[in-house]
């Protein structure tokens, strides 16, 4: 697991290759990947959006920016947690993943969260 505290919300990140959904013949990698979002404060926040960065094993950059999580924009209560999994596919065995999460509290002031940078191992397709 890859965790990180940012503005008083705690990210775990637990990142697993899917060979079931893999097709390495095609060059399709993927993994799923587990974040839990913990609000270590008093008051209820709001998730607004997220921004991903990935890159693949060759450091070729992707990025995602969306609102809300799987189409959600969820609220976490005061000392709370929201727990969601989701999936990346990749051209290439390996690659990373970090992001930035935006959040709205009960002010109104949106602040952001960092999402650790977690790796994206394949152990049926050792890199070099």
């Amino acid at each position: 697991m890859y965790s990180a505290t940012t503005n008083g919300v705690k990210v775990e990140v637990s990142p697993i290759f899917d060979l079931d959904r893999s097709r390495p013949k095609d060059k399709y990698y993927y993994w799923n990947f587990d974040i839990n979002l913990i609000n270590l404060g008093d008051v209820k926040i709001y998730f607004v959006s997220r921004h991903w960065i990935v890159h693949d094993e060759n450091n070729k950059l992707y990025e995602i920016h969306g609102s809300g999580i799987n189409g959600r924009q969820p609220t976490i209560d005061g000392n709370s947690s929201f727990r969601h999994s989701s999936g990346c596919p990749l051209g290439t065995p390996s690659g990373k993943m970090r992001g930035v999460l935006r959040f709205i509290d009960h002010n109104r002031s949106a602040f952001d969260v960092r999402v650790p940078e977690f790796p994206f191992l394949n152990p049926h397709y050792p890199t070099s």
